[in-house]
């Protein structure tokens, strides 16, 4: 069991101008720098906090003398601390943009400023629009010609989808058209049963993948899954698990079960009202209730809750959420169409109940310095029992966790990541 929180070591860390003439080396000033992913970020970003006292360019510090405005090239290459449990080390190596600087300060001999970075393809993303139809294709592959407006060899890594979507893109990102197509995919094989997927970019590319994806793909990796371990004193008492075993440093709990919330979403039931403008007609009330399907899940699978009272009433006995709209019809087409292009009927209350289920169990955890891991991949949590009587982990927290946000914090003498782990169920015991 390991805990190696050492500084890393920033093997290169350069700005280039704009114009690329100039390029400067700031290792020796950076005293902060954080990079993160997000599930629910089409891009990723960085901060960095730079205190110049050396570096000058025509006698002028380095915000003056580049000059730094926005746009400038940072390349960095950060190996972290060799963690023996983990068994390698790693090397983080990446290129970003300059979006922005703030809180810019100097005198005669100091200069210091924050740099907010992105990477070039959100740049990109401001500067180019979807126009074309779409019509006649799986989401996935609009998706991937979309991403190719930004980049045609960004690497992409899409799972299929089984429904098709027909859209006019209408000047939008291509940014803002792959959040909205993210909500109406369906994965293949599921037949509207596990609706939802995320667009998300990582330092390996972007990700097109769907909630049961992510599930399939933790449960796949189990055994493989890096393993965190938390408890406040580590003695000799408490049962190690096998393998690549690494120390939690902080952990905290954000939610575990929010009752009125998952109400709320729709996890247990929605009532669905539609209008169709052709035909006038909204969705018949015998028709408008939905429960959801059944669905992979990380770990067991839980029974339908009821409040405890004597009349023991289920959860999804009404439908809270209700859920309204107007039927895609006969929009896309040349002439008089009566052709539906989209039907929300089924996928968009199955979509809500899974974003939400998904997320019912979420936990901050810090751990050190780990830059393999990325957002989407797969951790395995060890929590301890509250219990004196054994040093037995907790076999309902314990188990298979799922990266919603990840931080990697690079400080002068020390370095950690932190986590956001989330996951849909107690327990252990994960379902294929």
């Amino acid at each position: 069991m390991s805990a190696v929180t050492g500084p890393s070591i920033f093997e290169k860390f350069t700005i280039t101008s704009r114009d690329g003439s100039k390029e400067v080396d700031i290792r020796g000033g950076v005293i902060d720098f954080q990079y993160f992913e997000d599930l629910f970020s089409p891009t990723t970003t960085a901060i960095v906090q730079v205190a110049n006292t050396g570096n000058t360019i025509d006698d002028q510090g380095l915000y003056h003398g580049l000059p730094i405005r926005s746009g400038e090239r940072v390349n960095f290459k950060i190996k972290t601390p060799v963690d023996a449990a983990i068994g390698v080390e790693s090397t983080f190596d990446y290129v970003m943009y300059v979006d922005k600087v703030t809180n810019y300060v100097s005198d005669r001999q100091f200069e210091g400023f924050v740099l907010h970075l992105v990477s070039r393809e959100a740049i990109t993303n401001s500067q180019v629009r979807v126009t074309r139809k779409y019509v006649n294709q799986t989401i996935d592959k609009s998706l991937q010609q979309i991403i190719s407006l930004l980049d045609p060899l960004q690497v992409v890594q899409f799972e299929k989808c089984e429904n098709d979507y027909p859209f006019i893109g209408n000047l939008r990102k291509p940014f803002t058209v792959a959040m909205m197509l993210a909500k109406k995919a369906i994965p293949v094989g599921s037949k509207s049963s596990s609706s939802g997927f995320f667009f998300w970019q990582t330092k390996n590319g972007f990700n097109f993948k769907s909630i049961d994806g992510l599930i399939k793909n933790a449960v796949d990796k189990k055994s493989t899954a890096q393993r965190y371990i938390y408890k406040q004193t580590m003695e000799d008492g408490y049962a190690n698990p096998a393998g690549n075993a690494v120390r939690i440093i902080d952990f905290k709990s954000n939610k575990n079960n929010d009752l009125t919330e998952s109400l709320e979403k729709g996890e247990y039931s929605s009532y669905r009202m539609y209008f169709n403008p052709l035909t006038f007609e909204f969705t018949q009330p015998q028709d408008a209730i939905f429960k959801p399907k059944d669905d992979v899940r990380l770990g067991h699978k839980e029974e339908m809750p009821a409040v405890a009272d004597p009349e023991n009433i289920p959860m999804n006995y009404m439908a809270p959420r209700i859920l309204t709209g107007v039927y895609n019809v006969g929009t896309l087409d040349v002439g008089v169409s009566t052709a539906t292009n989209y039907n929300p009927f089924n996928d968009v209350a199955q979509g809500s109940a899974r974003y939400s289920k998904f997320f019912t169990y979420d936990y901050n955890i810090l751990v050190p310095c780990n830059t393999n891991l990325t957002a989407g991949d797969p951790v395995y949590l060890e929590i301890p029992k509250t219990t004196t009587q054994s040093a037995e982990y907790d076999s309902e927290q314990s188990g298979l966790y799922i990266i919603k946000e990840i931080t990697h914090k690079f400080y002068t003498n020390k370095s950690y990541t932190s986590m956001r782990v989330v996951r849909d169920t107690f327990g252990t015991n994960g379902q294929k």
